[in-house]
């Protein structure tokens, strides 16, 4: 019997966070933040707010923010300041 392994946000807590967005009404945050070893890429985690529990990652490059960053602003994503 295989063992499930469950990533939470917590995992990332020595990260540094570049953005925080929500969405109203959903049950999830997204954040990008930057990789431990290269800051030349980006994690993109997905993760319900309550729980802490990671449902998405995408690693990126920091070229690459921008682009992520509109698209999910143009779903109804708003930047937590």
């Amino acid at each position: 019997m295989s063992k499930s392994l469950t990533e939470n946000i917590k995992d990332y807590s020595d990260c540094k966070i570049l953005y925080t967005l929500l969405k109203p009404h959903s049950p999830h945050t997204i954040v990008f933040v930057e990789d431990r070893v290269d800051p030349w890429f980006v994690h993109v985690i997905t993760y319900k707010t309550k729980s802490g529990i990671v449902s998405d990652t995408s690693m990126i490059i920091a070229a690459d923010i921008k682009t992520w960053k509109g698209h999910l602003e143009a779903l109804g994503h708003i930047e937590k300041k």
